[in-house]
């Protein structure tokens, strides 16, 4: 008796794990957001001081969550949380409908350096900034803008 119970419950917990897999279509994107790439370029910003050359970098988002090499390879910033803040479409004087998305990127690593970034996507265009700051106050300043990466074509 304690056997077939024990079958029973095996079987129902397998069939609940099954039918759960199936439940979220696989590959759905999570947000506007999610499994995009755009490739920018980073421009340090300095009070009273010519901007410098840019350098390219990939913004990817994915998961909930956002990397930048640049902010890695500059500040040691992993994979970061973003938030969704703003997702619409609008109709511009030429009557096509834009994709407008705003984002927020926050995190504080261990030394109480806070990393904020401000990015709006329209259609397949991003810019935004990124201010670095330490007890409030802003250490470093970048902006950047650029365009999504084509996807690889499947054959």
């Amino acid at each position: 008796m304690v056997a077939i119970k024990n079958i029973i419950i095996s079987a129902s917990i397998i069939t609940i794990g099954i039918l759960s897999i199936n439940a979220v279509p696989k590959g759905e994107p999570k947000d506007a957001l999610d499994k995009r790439i755009f490739k920018v370029v980073m421009t340090e910003v300095k009070e009273g001081a010519a901007p410098k050359k840019g350098l390219d970098d990939e913004i990817e988002f994915k998961g909930g969550k956002m990397f930048s090499q640049f902010l890695f390879d500059k500040l040691e910033y992993k994979w970061t949380k973003y938030e969704v803040k703003k997702d619409s479409v609008f109709t511009d004087e030429e009557q096509n409908e834009i994709h407008w998305i705003e984002a927020e990127i926050s995190s504080t690593d261990a030394n109480d350096q806070t990393m904020l970034m401000t990015c709006t996507v329209e259609d397949y265009d991003i810019q935004g900034v990124i201010k670095i700051t330490k007890k409030d106050k802003l250490k470093k300043k970048y902006e950047f803008s650029g365009k999504e990466k084509d996807k690889k074509k499947k054959k």
